[in-house]
């Protein structure tokens, strides 16, 4: 192992030697998707992690639309489609009659689903990506110690054998809800814990539920299980508030006892792959950023497993920081721009905060009269395409947006949406002397592909909606049926694009 020495290139920022630009602290999905960012735009990148490799357990399982689409601009979403679980809605379920379901197609982006994955499998998709692009996954090195200078961070670390220092121009904490990077820095870690844990298994089922849809069915008492189908048969079961077990991993003769307390008909639970107990949080740290030191994930914000927000509220945090903190540690615009990264993604992570929080509580209503008013207005509500929308867009990440900051580039009358706000999905009409914007125009001379974002050329690009073209997919309500011309060796994109990503930073890019 290098400590500030050995195959990493060696840059000097202010006369201080740094063995990276970047350090990136943890290696679960949101620590790997940095690390590919800033690898993919050629920032010197280290990653490290405490634990031994790959989890070895599912924990997170559900990818949402709008991580498939930035899982696509790095070219990872077809695998990722290839190895998971296909969830078209989600079905909520009242005493055993069906009360609502909403259709992930109804969300507007081109990936009309839910994907189920389990977290061991993304990692291996995501460290692989990282691997293609140069980099290489430390294992076994622990943050021991952070001292953040103006011009770098000396980061104390450990593995098994021996101690020392890398010095990074920037240092990322994607270390988790425990994250050591927090507690250098002294951030408080706002918020409580539930009441009591939650027990998860994944297990075969003896049931006759569709496996393209996840279920939740509520009871009287307020005590709910909530099913997500996974690859072969098998599902994922929650089972909120099952007492304060001190730990216990739970045994599979009491997930079967809980399961036949709380579903509306026998299921028999068999074959566990993986049984787990724990205690939900809902916190949200002070700040994203401290200096040249910054946090992303679950070591921001923490919440219940509800609605499958966590791992994609995190991939999203990892998504809007890579590019600035490239064009930053690269030297192409001013360290101000990362300011902007708290300023568009803490309104995100409270609203995912509310959100988790809101469903529980729906979920878990046991007051007769509260009960009966879910169960009579939920289902009038949900008729309605407008809410259906908005519910799923909302679930999964598309209707997020940003506010208008001080690195916006002014817009031309008539240019067509700006950064932060949707757009339709458009085909690109540029010759080979156009401008070409270097810092997200991943294309050749002849194509732009633009990473779920509004490039700094978008006001001189040719506005020209298309017909549907054979690349294209059906149609959903709220969708436009055109298509943009992909980057060589890029699948061409159908429907509309996704929500701008890059917000109030975009004038930041270079021209």
């Amino acid at each position: 192992m290098a400590w500030g020495r050995g195959p990493h290139r060696v840059d000097r920022m202010n006369d201080v030697r740094l063995d990276c630009q970047v350090l990136v602290v943890g290696a679960g999905p949101t620590g790997l998707v940095l690390g590919a960012e800033l690898l993919a735009r050629g920032i010197r990148t280290r990653i490290i992690d405490q634990g031994d490799g790959v989890t070895l357990q599912a924990r997170a399982i559900g990818v949402h639309a709008r991580t498939l689409e930035v899982l696509d601009m790095m070219g990872l979403a077809e695998r990722f489609i290839q190895r998971g679980q296909v969830v078209r809605q989600i079905r909520w379920y009242s005493v055993g009659k069906h009360l609502v379901s909403l259709e992930f197609a109804r969300s507007g982006s081109r990936f009309g689903m839910f994907l189920d994955l389990p977290q061991d499998e993304t990692e291996r998709l995501l460290r692989a990506r990282v691997a293609e692009l140069g980099g290489v996954v430390e294992n076994r090195t622990e943050l021991t110690g952070l001292t953040a200078g103006p011009d770098a961070v000396i980061a104390a670390v450990r593995d098994r054998s021996e101690r020392g220092v890398i010095t990074a121009g920037y240092v990322v904490g994607c270390d988790g809800a425990h994250s050591r990077v927090r507690h250098e820095l002294g951030l408080t870690f706002h918020g409580h814990p539930y009441p009591q844990d939650w027990v998860l298994a994944d297990v075969l089922l003896d049931t006759d539920l569709r496996e393209d849809a996840a279920h939740a069915f509520f009871r009287p008492d307020g005590l709910p299980a909530i099913l997500f189908p996974m690859r072969d048969h098998r599902w994922r079961l929650t089972l909120p508030f099952a007492g304060s077990r001190s730990g216990e991993v739970p045994t599979l003769e009491e997930i079967q006892q809980l399961t036949d307390q709380r579903m509306p008909r026998p299921v028999t639970v068999s074959d566990p792959t993986w049984l787990a107990n724990f205690r939900c949080h809902r916190r949200s740290a002070s700040a994203y950023r401290r200096g040249r030191v910054l946090l992303a994930g679950d070591a921001v914000h923490i919440h219940t497993p509800a609605g499958g927000q966590g791992m994609n509220t995190g991939i999203m945090d990892a998504h809007n920081l890579g590019w600035k903190l490239a064009l930053v540690a690269g030297g192409r615009s001013p360290d101000a721009l990362l300011d902007s990264y708290g300023t568009e993604r803490l309104p995100v992570a409270q609203d995912v905060l509310k959100l988790t929080h809101t469903l529980v509580r729906y979920g878990t209503i046991s007051h007769p009269v509260k009960r009966r008013v879910r169960d009579v207005v939920v289902p009038v509500l949900s008729r309605s395409p407008l809410i259906q929308r908005r519910a799923v867009g909302r679930l999964s990440h598309v209707y997020v947006a940003y506010p208008p900051g001080p690195w916006r580039a002014p817009m031309a009358a008539g240019a067509g949406p700006g950064p932060a706000s949707a757009c339709p999905t458009f085909r690109s009409e540029r010759t080979a002397s156009s401008p070409r914007c270097t810092a997200c125009c991943a294309a050749a001379a002849t194509f732009c592909s633009f990473p779920l974002t509004l490039p700094v050329c978008w006001p001189t690009l040719r506005w020209a909606p298309t017909a549907r073209t054979s690349t294209s997919s059906p149609s959903t309500p709220g969708k436009h049926p055109d298509a943009v011309t992909a980057a060589p060796g890029r699948s061409s994109w159908s429907a509309r694009m996704a929500m701008s990503e890059r917000g109030a930073g975009q004038a930041a890019c270079t021209r």
